[in-house]
Parts: C-alpha cells; structure tokens; sequence
C-alpha cells in the first residue's frame, strides 16, 4: 500500500509538472487510476489524502490542486526551515560502502531547534581506516536500526525544510541511493552545499574542508568526523554565510539559491519524456534534437530512475548535467531483470559511445601491463593485447598513466632492468647502483631480478600468500621511500611517491576485482507474474562472472528448464596468475561482480562446491538447490504451511 501511494503521488507531481497549472481533481484522479469513471466522492478522497500526506501538493480551490511552490512566493530566508544533514559511511561510494551513523540539526528562524541522531548498522564490516577516522566501531553498530528502520523516522523530521550539507553530494548520494532503494524517490531539491557557498562567501582560506571553515567562523564543535557535532558544525558554518549572504542584499530564498549555484535549474517541462518509460528494470538513452545518444544509464525502475534527473539536486556530475541540458528524448531497452539492465547498458555503451558516460566509451585505449627481456624482464605498458615477445602480461587497465607511475615507483623501490640492452658490460643503472645488472647476462643476477620481478607482479595482481622477496613488501618499501624524502626535505617527491602507491593500490585492488569476479558463479532469482497471473521466476546466471543465461520458469517448466541449465554448464579452474583479459570484457565483468556486491539483499544461490567434490556431483547438488529455491518462490502459500508444520 506504501509503495502503491508513493507511485500515485509521483504520478500527480509529474502530471501537475507538466501541466504547469492547477488541474480539476476529478480529471486528475481519473488519469491516475486509468477509469473512465470513477465516484467523486472516491476521487476527492483519495486526492485528499495524496494532498495530506506530501507536502508538494495543495489546493489551489475547493474543485483544482497543484504544486505548493506555484503559490509561495521567495521567501525571506528567516522564515525558512532548514536541515543541516550529516552521514559516516562505511566507504566512498554509495551501494558499496553504507551509513554507520546520521545527524541531523533543524533550523527555524535561523537557529538550531532541535536534533536527530541515530548509530545505523550498515550490515557489512567497517574498514579499519574509517575506525580510525571516525572512531564508530562494529560493537556500536551491531545493535543498531537499519537504515530502512530509520528512514519513516529521518523522512518526518526532515519534513518541509530545505537540505544543507557540506559536500552535500556526499550525504545526499547516500540517502537518496537508500531512499531509492526503498521506495524510488529522491530527496534535496534546491539544497545548498555549504562547502561551495564557503568557497564564495570565505575564498581566502586556505582549504574548505568543514574543519577549517568551522574554525574561521567560530564554531565551537571539535568532536569532528561524527554525524551530529558535524552537522552542528554545518549548521554554524550555514548560519554564519547566510549572514554574509543577508550583507549583500540576498535575503530570499531563491536569491541564495542563484547566487550559490547559477548553473542550477528545475526542468520540469522534460518531465513530459518520461511519460512512456515502464517501472521496470531497463536501460535508457538520452538523445539531443539529432537523435545522437548523449547519455546511457541503467534502471531498476525506468520512469522513477529518470524522473529524478528532472528533480534539481546538487548530486549530478559535469557530464550528466551537459547532457540533461542538451536532452531532447529518451529512448529505453526493457529487460527482465535489474542484472540485465547492468548488462545491456554496457553493451550500449560500448555500441554508441555516448560522450557524457565517462566508462567504457573505449576500451581499445585500455593497457596491459607487460614483462619482456631474456636478460633479466623489463616492466613496461603496451596497448597491444597479443602475448608476442611478452613472457608475463596482466590486464587490461583503463589508465595508462596509472599503471606508469605503479611501474615507476617499483623502478624506484627496487633494483629492477629499466634498460634496453641486449649484452655486455652493466648498463648507467646498475653501474650507480639503481638495478641489479641483469643486463650482464650473468644467470644467477638474470634468475633473482627475474623471481623479484615475479614477486612484484604477483603482489601487484593481488595473489594470495606471503611475501617471499629479501625486500620489504612494496606498500611498505614506498612508504619508507616517502619518509626518507620528507626527512631530506624534498617534499615534492614524497608527494608524488604517495601518489604512485596510491595508483598502485588502486590497480591492486583492480585486479582482485577481476579474479574474484571471474570465480562468481551464481544463480539470481526475482518472482513476477505473466498478463494472466501466472507465478514466474526469472533467473539470471552468471557464470565465471559474465552473465550468461536469463530464463523465465513456472511451476511446471521449473525442473526441466534448470535441469537442462545445469548440464550446459562447466566448472571451470580457479584464474591462475597472470591474469589477462580481452578489453571488451573488463567493463561487463566488473560491472556484474560490483552490481552484485551493491545488492546483497537479492536472492542467490551460488554455486559452491566443497573440496575435492566432482564437477559432476557438485553440478547436481547446486541444480537441487536452485530448484528447491525456485519453487519456494513459486509456491510461496505452499512454503508458508510447510514451515508452520
């Protein structure tokens, strides 16, 4: 009933958008529902509880209603209530990383009233990093609300006030990742960033990081890197610039909101391209007045995903904004499920190359990174595939100046063959002690360069065991070399040798990615109806981490179907070092496993065979637990009595 009332009002916010004037409740109540006719005491009560119950909506007379700003006029910013929200995440990135802790401050005439504070358990562990930033530990949130326990309580108190936050696409792209997730909507239309309005309203400091601006304007709170006394600092900072702000004549609302992002803008009137999309999963094209594609994206609900677009929030990035601008319709590819969607929008992507995604538009510039040399192997980055005259070969990455500056910073830790010669007496090098003169072609020098340059690889591509080099492991040996730098004051090149291993890490990482995902072997299973009513599943496998088969099953098609699945399949080794992809196949690969990780709540079955099974019997064991699965969802009064009993 929930999510039924939230589509229903979503469906009146864009009617009334696009009409951009009241519209007479019966018409309006008859559109929404798809009647002909319909009783007009039904109607009124049922755009009388839409109206009561979201805060967009009023009566403009006892027969029309439309949208409540139509009628405000621009405020005085004295008169505005506001929010001032703050998140801790587990990490960075939205869907991967989860909130551990929110606090939020309420402003009613320019003054903190009151308060909302609250620990989250964000149901996957917290990196030892952000322990150490925050000082949130798992033992304080395990007890903890869920996120989706909290958001009715969050939604209320943030209630008929504007959002602030500081880097508020940071708090707000978590919020609105969860809160889509949920019900598909999206909250901080019109919010202010309080980190660009400091960059406006405070340019001479020397860094806008909320620290540093709390302590200009004179904040008391220090227990930074915690919801509440974060957001208590925001709502000081935000105070302290609308006074500035209230200096220079801008004391109105939409005034402030001009000033803060010139740039920004509500289009409404596109609303009207979304009127044909499904609320189903999907991938969707922005085309321009040419019909070119600007932009592809991915959807688990198409019409309540694009809509948002329309919404003015301070969560889009350059390119999407470009594209919105330029956006004259939009094209949609239905698929039967959100993986799909994953998928296709992929594919679509590497098919059109839109200029507004910023991944996956060209993968013939990906790299590999490659070692070569009978005397002694040279690292070096090459955009050719082929193994011709390579001995190792790992890839591909998307930056080639990331995988230069990882190879540099080994050059630098260790006495690795940078030279090209062929034979002969030690290269400029080895001769100032910077390489371990493998050039010579002495085979003992040739044998331990090449076993460390083995070692380097295998750390780098994130091989499990131990490190067996006589040298510190390459973190550890990079940030010895920062150190040694900064003591002899050369702190630009500590800088830059922080740089390297951070790009390092960052293709380590990467390559762990790629062989965890190439060892995912899962079944993702989601019920639906036919026209008719008819129970189905839709499953989507994905097998040495591509997608590689959708089917739809009923009850009676169940057992044959995924029993002809399973005898299709092979098990296939575990990827053995190095690892080394055709381009093509590390967007798609990457996207599955991380689109995975980010759903967890999506019922699976993997496979997962014991040691020393057979592939044969492991097959058989893992076809009998996707189908018991399967019929649990098909039959699901039948599952409810059998657990009962």
């Amino acid at each position: 009933m929930l999510q039924l009332s939230l589509t229903l009002a979503n469906d009146l916010y864009d009617m009334l958008a696009i009409s951009g004037e009241p519209v007479e409740f019966l018409a309006a109540a008859q559109k929404l529902l798809a009647l002909k006719e319909a009783p007009v005491h039904v109607c009124r009560e049922i755009m009388d509880a839409l109206v009561d119950a979201d805060d967009r909506f009023c009566w403009h007379s006892p027969q029309r209603l439309g949208l409540r700003d139509w009628e405000a006029t621009d405020p005085d910013l004295k008169d505005v209530n506001f929010v001032v929200v703050d998140v801790e995440t587990t990490g960075a990135r939205p869907g991967p990383a989860k909130i551990t802790e929110i606090g939020i401050a309420r402003i009613e005439g320019l003054r903190v009233v009151s308060t909302y504070h609250s620990l989250v358990n964000p149901q996957r562990p917290i990196p030892a990093k952000i322990i150490e930033i925050t000082g949130i530990t798992p033992d304080m949130v395990r007890d903890a609300a869920r996120i989706e326990q909290l958001m009715p309580h969050i939604l209320d108190f943030i209630r008929g006030a504007v959002l602030v936050g500081h880097n508020a696409q940071f708090d707000l792209g978590f919020l609105n990742y969860e809160l889509g997730r949920l019900n598909g909507r999206r909250m901080g239309e019109g919010a202010f960033d309080t980190l660009k309005l400091s960059r406006l309203l405070a340019p001479g400091l020397p860094n806008h990081r909320l620290a540093t601006v709390a302590g200009a304007l004179g904040s008391q709170v220090e227990d930074f890197h915690r919801a509440l006394p974060d957001a208590l600092a925001t709502a000081h900072v935000f105070l302290a610039l609308v006074g500035r702000l209230q200096e220079r004549g801008i004391i109105r609302l939409n005034q402030a909101r001009a000033f803060a992002d010139p740039l920004q803008r509500c289009d409404r009137h596109k609303l009207a391209l979304t009127s044909h999309l499904p609320r189903s999963p999907g991938a969707y094209l922005f085309r321009d007045e040419r019909g070119e594609i600007l932009y592809v994206g991915k959807a688990d609900r198409l019409r309540d995903r694009v809509r948002s677009y329309f919404i003015s929030g301070p969560d889009h990035s350059r390119r999407v904004r470009q594209a919105l601008r330029r956006l004259h319709s939009v094209d949609f590819v239905a698929t039967a499920t959100p993986l799909e969607a994953v998928v296709r929008e992929q594919d679509l992507i590497t098919q059109h190359r839109p200029p507004c995604n910023t991944v996956g538009q060209n993968p013939e510039k990906y790299v590999y990174l490659k070692a070569a040399g009978a005397r002694g192997l040279r690292l070096f980055v090459s955009t050719s595939p082929s193994t011709r005259g390579a001995k190792l070969i790992m890839g591909p990455f998307r930056g080639k100046s990331r995988v230069v500056a990882a190879i540099e910073l080994l050059e630098r830790c260790y006495p690795l063959r940078r030279c090209t010669r062929q034979a002969g007496d030690a290269c400029l090098y080895g001769q100032t002690g910077r390489c371990s003169k493998p050039c010579t072609g002495d085979p003992l020098l040739v044998a331990q360069h090449d076993e460390l340059v083995h070692g380097l690889l295998r750390w780098l591509a994130a091989e499990p065991g131990p490190w067996n080099q006589p040298y510190d492991p390459p973190e550890l040996a990079a940030q010895r070399l920062a150190g040694k730098l900064a003591q002899q004051r050369r702190f630009e090149e500590a800088a830059e040798v922080r740089v390297s291993l951070g790009h390092a890490l960052a293709l380590r990482r990467l390559c762990g990615a790629i062989r965890d995902a190439l060892q995912t072997n899962v079944a993702t299973l989601w019920p639906s109806r036919d026209p008719s009513g008819t129970a189905m599943v839709d499953v989507a496998l994905v097998w040495n981490g591509q997608l590689t088969h959708t089917l739809t099953v009923t009850e009676g098609t169940a057992a044959l179907a995924l029993g002809r699945l399973s005898r299709s399949l092979e098990v296939a080794d575990a990827p053995s070092f190095p690892i080394a992809l055709p381009r093509t196949q590390l967007d798609p690969l990457l996207a599955v496993r991380r689109w995975l990780v980010e759903n967890p709540e999506v019922i699976s079955v993997p496979f997962q065979p014991q040691p020393h099974e057979a592939p044969v019997t492991a097959l058989q064991n893992w076809r009998e637990q996707l189908l018991a699965a399967t019929l649990r969802l098909l039959r699901p009064a039948v599952a409810g009595r059998a657990a009962g009993t």
